[in-house]
């Protein structure tokens, strides 16, 4: 792989909280350097607002790191900032990073607003909500529930947020954004022991009888109980998640660059599912093959100059292949997805339909009313 392209493009480590994430981002989102360049500036502008947050919350509430002057911004005080966005407009903002709340100002805060942009507001302000609450050094949650809710109420929300969604496909990316969380947290166990967070659910480790102190360091690895709880996590549990994400996974009317993220994402998830399988749940052995498989993927990728060769195939090849992919990560056969992608489109038709109903003509006359709309 040819560096850290999109790592340097939406500023990886720039503010190097917890860990060097440049290979993630690349591991995540390495297929957008394929896309046309105005799409592409797109999409990393999106991408480049969500990693500079979370950088900044790690940074400032997980290591608990002073940020004191303009040189070192402060997640608190865009937080801040952007409330007060929301509720004075943009007058009122001020912040070490105005520039960053002015740019979703002219984006999402004007007379001409869409349905999107209004919505796209709504899942920001959740999402930096979900930061404050779980980027914490000492965050334990205690039911599947809870778990579920972070899982939404963080990447779901940011799914949201991402470039050329429509609304009818607002509530298909945040259950998407679920699963694609979800195999984050699987993929980064050791990283996350390492720093003293383990995010399997308090319930689910005392139906196993696994200790947490054990999996933060690493006891748990080759025991009985341990094994029994990741094949519930991954054989009985995930399969929940991953059907919730249907409609997304079957949409046929997706944007392009959406059709080739699902793509990316489902080969992802196959990959951590395939590496975490062979080392028979040993995350820390995990963590050497997986980002091994990773970079063989990626350099094999640019080779072949994948999305490109992709655009050249019909589009009847295109679809064929995809089902197949779409069936491995749901577990049915490449007919019954055909079947069912026809049953989703009209699902989302008529979704689509009574969601602009719902908010008719609506025009906020304040940004507090775009924040407040439901």
């Amino acid at each position: 792989m040819n560096g850290s392209a999109v790592a340097k493009l939406v500023e990886s480590s720039q503010y190097c909280a917890i860990a060097d994430d440049s290979l993630k981002d690349e591991d995540n989102a390495a297929w957008v350097l394929g896309l046309e360049s105005d799409v592409q500036r797109e999409w990393i502008e999106r991408i480049g607002w969500i990693r500079k947050v979370d950088r900044l919350a790690e940074a400032e509430l997980v290591c608990k790191e002073n940020h004191t002057s303009t040189e070192q911004p402060s997640f608190l005080a865009f937080y801040r900032s952007w409330k007060r966005l929301l509720s004075h407009g943009p007058a009122a903002v001020v912040t070490e990073d105005a520039s960053l709340l002015m740019t979703m100002q002219q984006r999402w805060f004007h007379a001409e607003a869409s349905l999107s942009d209004r919505l796209s507001v709504q899942s920001w302000d959740r999402y930096l909500d979900a930061i404050l609450t779980y980027h914490t050094d000492n965050l334990r949650i205690e039911t599947l529930a809870d778990y579920e809710t972070m899982l939404e109420t963080l990447a779901g929300s940011f799914f949201q947020i991402l470039p050329f969604l429509s609304p009818s496909q607002w509530e298909a990316a945040y259950h998407f954004g679920a699963v694609d969380q979800f195999y984050n947290n699987l993929r980064d166990i050791d990283e996350d022991a390492r720093q003293g967070i383990c995010y399997f659910p308090q319930e689910v480790l005392d139906r196993f009888g696994v200790d947490r102190a054990a999996v933060l360091d690493r006891s748990c690895i080759g025991t009985p109980d341990y094994h029994d709880m990741m094949v519930f996590w991954v054989d009985d549990y995930l399969p929940q998640l991953r059907r919730r994400a249907f409609k997304l996974v079957l949409a046929r009317d997706l944007h392009p660059s959406w059709v080739i993220l699902r793509n990316w994402c489902l080969h992802r998830y196959a990959r951590i599912e395939r590496v975490l399988r062979e080392c028979d749940f040993d995350f820390v052995q995990f963590q050497v093959l997986y980002w091994q498989a990773v970079r063989e993927d990626l350099d094999q990728w640019q080779e072949r100059s994948f999305i490109t060769t992709a655009t050249a195939i019909s589009p009847t090849l295109q679809r064929s292949a995809q089902a197949v992919q779409v069936a491995a990560f749901l577990k049915t056969s490449p007919l019954m997805v055909r079947t069912a992608q026809r049953l989703v489109q009209c699902l989302c038709e008529m979704q689509g339909t009574l969601l602009n109903l719902a908010w008719g003509n609506y025009w906020p006359s304040s940004v507090e009313e775009v924040a407040a709309r439901p």
